[in-house]
């Protein structure tokens, strides 16, 4: 027996409720089981209770045995003053506030089922990367839902939470915002960092006041990330490194090093040479990107803005020097789709919640509904076992789910299947 699982037992209230009592005999009421506290402190905040004809407020502090209670001192430190209900698996002795006043307690063992704790054991200890599998097809549609609705809110606002640090870095620019979640993304996975130190080192608004002049563009975008050193061959780098020679003395300019960039175990076609490219097209003929993407109306007006063919060097090249047979250049269908679930839906939803704007926040839940689900591992494990992605709403929400909390072992669905009789 352990205090997680007791824990787990009271957060979701998996007892008779109709049969708790205090050691006395006193009836409780749950009104409210109170907020799980991680940090130090009673173990519940804020719970809501009918003891006997007294409603408490108040917190919870759960044990395996009552007398942990004396053993860790908590009658001593002013932090359990408030603690109301002491729940408890075994009851072998009184236990006493700081003022030295009773607690009431509850023992778990008489009205928890005695196979509850094999079923957490299972979910908790199983070393299948969904514990649940089996089950949780037991679990109706409408539960489901409900929880994918939840995790889609979980995983937009940790990602939103991240664009807003940056956001208050930038004193609310969103358009220098944009700019850089964009550039991490385009490297996603094995280039992000570098992508990253490369808008810190070259501001969107330096972009901006070149935008006229593509070859500089590119030079600027090339020289920071450090890919213009050596010597070249072709006449195009050159040209870029020379353009780039004179713009690094006249804007103070330090680029980052070459040697960030990883081009081992990746697809020619995501070459981080051939996403600059791109990108420097797409800065090129679209100037303030969100600004534009608040506007659109449709995902495909959306899309259209990252459809854009690099200038003509890099529809026969993947890196400098290197020709290759010729192609259009510009990003697939599913490299823009994974930029929109990544960067333009979370930025949407913060923009909306920023000023208010419902239509902002909206949009960008639309746009995932609107979007296939994503293509992995981890959703294919999903739809092994019967949960089907609908689209990029449900794919999000479940790898959410697998990642928080599957992984974590934190199960969400759990405390359902074990009030589910076999």
């Amino acid at each position: 027996m352990t205090e997680e699982f007791l824990q787990y037992i009271w957060k979701h209230a998996l007892f008779d409720r109709s049969r708790i009592r205090t050691a006395d005999g006193t009836a409780v009421e749950i009104i409210n089981v109170g907020e799980h506290n991680h940090n130090s402190g009673p173990d519940f905040f804020n719970a809501r209770l009918r003891i006997g004809k007294t409603l408490w407020a108040g917190n919870v502090e759960v044990h395996v045995k009552s007398s942990t209670w004396g053993a860790h001192k908590h009658q001593l430190d002013e932090a359990y003053q408030n603690v109301i209900l002491h729940v408890v698996w075994e009851d072998d002795e009184p236990t006493f506030r700081p003022d030295k006043s009773v607690i009431p307690t509850i023992e778990l063992k008489r009205i928890v089922p005695k196979d509850v704790y094999d079923r957490y054991a299972a979910l908790r200890f199983s070393s299948k990367d969904i514990p649940c599998e089996k089950d949780i097809k037991k679990v109706d549609n409408l539960t489901i839902q409900s929880w994918l609705d939840r995790l889609l809110t979980e995983r937009l606002e940790r990602k939103t939470d991240y664009i807003n640090a940056k956001l208050n870095k930038t004193i609310n620019d969103w358009e220098e915002t944009f700019y850089q979640m964009l550039l991490r993304n385009l490297g996603n996975p094995v280039n992000s960092d570098p992508f990253e130190r490369l808008a810190m080192a070259l501001p969107f608004k330096l972009i901006a006041k070149h935008k006229l002049e593509p070859l500089q563009v590119e030079a600027l975008l090339f020289g920071q990330a450090g890919l213009l050193e050596g010597t070249f061959k072709d006449e195009y780098p050159a040209k870029l490194q020379k353009e780039y020679a004179y713009l690094k003395q006249k804007l103070s300019l330090s680029p980052i090093s070459k040697a960030e960039w990883k081009f081992m175990r990746i697809r020619p076609p995501h070459f981080p040479t051939i996403r600059i490219a791109q990108l420097a097209s797409i800065l090129i003929k679209n100037g303030r990107l969100f600004r534009q993407i608040i506007e659109s109306d449709s995902i495909k007006n959306i899309s259209d803005l990252f459809l854009v063919k690099p200038s003509a060097y890099w529809q026969t090249h993947y890196r400098f020097d290197k020709p290759t047979a010729k192609s259009e250049g510009a990003m697939g269908k599913s490299t823009i789709e994974i930029l929109i679930i990544n960067v333009v839906v979370p930025m949407l939803f913060l923009y909306g919640k920023h000023t208010a704007n419902e239509e902002a926040s909206e949009k960008a839940i639309e746009l995932l509904h609107k979007l296939k689900a994503e293509k992995n591992s981890l959703i294919e494990k999903w739809d092994s076992i019967g949960i089907r992605a609908n689209d990029a709403y449900d794919s999000q929400a479940l790898i959410q789910l697998r990642k928080e909390y599957c992984d974590q072992r934190r199960c969400l669905i759990g405390h359902k299947l074990m009030n589910i009789k076999k």
